[in-house]
């Protein structure tokens, strides 16, 4: 499928409309940025719960901090 310049068929992504906000001010309207806002917390959560990724967790002795 070709479009009228003869070039094979590509969306075309410029607006129908006069879009009145900047994307930044309607961004809270789209799933990608909730997407991204619930790995971000996620992420968060993880490394706070592991204590810094460590893989060891510190050993107490009798009270001592070695």
């Amino acid at each position: 499928m070709h479009n009228e310049n003869g070039h094979p068929h590509e969306p075309d992504f410029t607006p129908t409309y006069k879009e009145e906000r900047p994307y930044w001010k309607r961004a809270h309207l789209d799933w990608r940025l909730w997407v991204a806002v619930v790995f971000v917390f996620a992420a968060l959560a993880i490394y706070i719960v592991t204590v810094d990724l460590s893989t060891v967790p510190a050993v107490r002795v009798n009270g001592s901090n070695r």
